[in-house]
């Protein structure tokens, strides 16, 4: 029923001469997921575990999968199992950038994204949120994502009906410069 992925975003400094590189700041960012809930209403959650980097020349990103988090510990434990995630035999789901354009205040970013088996180009649509310095002075950025895939194209693919197959993934990113 549940499907999520995973994300990524660059930070992308118009008119900078040198590429910048972030670690992501777990403790402000998210990985959320949304998926109908048989077409009469809908279910969120996230994963509460997650690394990588985001920046200019690249994106990296490793999600827990076991860390999958909808509010109903029987549901998050269906969704480990072989009818969603299959977390014993593919604990982690990646994103790696492949390519980024920028048209004005858009941004695309491209790359492969794994869940369980299957590696997929996608496209995610991405939003500055904004920059700035830390309270220690270093430099931080931060970016919102968002992107749809069909759950089952990635043999997650416990048959719920049509109305069960797209999840968007979202995801809110701040990174500290490395």
């Amino acid at each position: 029923m549940l499907m999520a992925g995973v994300l990524a975003l660059g930070v992308f400094s118009v008119g900078t001469a040198t590429a910048a590189q972030y670690k992501i700041d777990r403790s402000h960012s998210t990985i959320e997921f949304a998926v109908s809930h048989f077409g009469y209403g809908v279910v969120k959650g996230r994963f509460n575990e997650f690394s990588g980097e985001f920046g200019d020349d690249s994106t990296k990103i490793e999600i827990d999968m076991e860390s999958v988090d909808s509010n109903w510990a029987a549901r998050d434990k269906h969704l480990r199992s072989g009818d969603f995630f299959n977390v014993a035999d593919f604990p982690k789901a990646t994103f790696v950038s492949t390519g980024m354009v920028m048209d004005g205040e858009n941004i695309t970013l491209t790359g492969d994204l794994t869940i369980r088996d299957v590696t997929k180009s996608i496209e995610i649509a991405v939003t500055k949120i904004g920059e700035g310095k830390d309270r220690g002075g270093n430099a931080v950025a931060g970016f919102k994502g968002e992107f749809t895939i069909n759950r089952s194209d990635y043999n997650v693919s416990m048959n719920l009906g049509p109305l069960v197959e797209q999840v968007t993934i979202t995801m809110y990113l701040d990174g500290a410069q490395m």
